[in-house]
């Protein structure tokens, strides 16, 4: 995928947030990056509970979208660093819904077994 794709969506998706402070888009840019290592990647693990495949990246990304006007500014500081206590509202926030996607996996893990019993059978 393209940077300018990238850019443009969290442009788009953001614009229209009524924030407390003053929107700029290189700060939620550099939010999505931070966020992005909580889904892992090639050489990061992901999170227990936040699997990419199963869709984490978007509920990350809601969870942020829909806290971000109450942090009362971003979860990075523009310089490299992390606002800490923006970061552990946005972890007390995930850790409440942790446990929904616990169940979600267990759920997907489940029907994706049957699935594999099915194709089995059919052999």
């Amino acid at each position: 995928m393209k940077l300018a794709v990238i850019r443009e969506y969290l442009y788009l998706e953001f614009k229209d947030i009524k924030l407390p402070f003053k929107f700029d888009l290189e700060r939620i840019i550099d939010d999505f990056v931070f966020l992005s290592f909580f889904v892992g990647n090639d050489f990061l693990p992901h999170l227990p509970s936040l699997s990419i495949r199963e869709g984490a990246l978007d509920a990350i990304l809601f969870m942020y979208k829909h806290l971000l006007p109450s942090l009362g500014g971003y979860l990075t500081d523009g310089a490299g660093g992390l606002n800490y206590s923006k970061v552990d509202v946005l972890l007390v926030d995930l850790a409440n819904v942790e446990e929904d996607f616990f169940r979600q996996h267990q759920r997907n893990a489940k029907r994706n077994e049957e699935r594999r019993k099915r194709d089995e059978e059919r052999e």
